[in-house]
């Protein structure tokens, strides 16, 4: 396989996905900037933050994106985007 094999589709806008302003909406935005922890999710003013995640994971089934969940410290998670699209690439920790 060689470079040009490949084809790399770009992940679906958040308007595409999920109205504007929803709590969806936000999570997923940071999701595209890179990824985001629990504890920022939870700043933004989302409580249930692991049923937003669930949304955001069944919306992006078909484009074979998933949400992948890292242990940063205690009971903080990071969660990124992982799959066979192209995103913006962002940073690997937390903030």
């Amino acid at each position: 396989m060689n470079q040009s094999e490949l084809n790399f589709t770009p992940a679906p806008k958040p308007g595409e996905l999920f109205k504007w302003g929803s709590q969806q909406y936000k999570v997923y935005e940071g999701l595209l900037a890179g990824g985001l922890t629990s504890a920022e999710i939870q700043r933004m003013g989302i409580l249930s933050h692991t049923r937003r995640i669930s949304d955001i994971r069944e919306k992006l089934k078909p484009y074979l994106i998933d949400v992948e969940a890292v242990r940063v410290s205690g009971r903080t998670y990071l969660y990124k985007m992982v799959g066979a699209v192209s995103f913006k690439k962002g940073r690997t920790g937390p903030r």
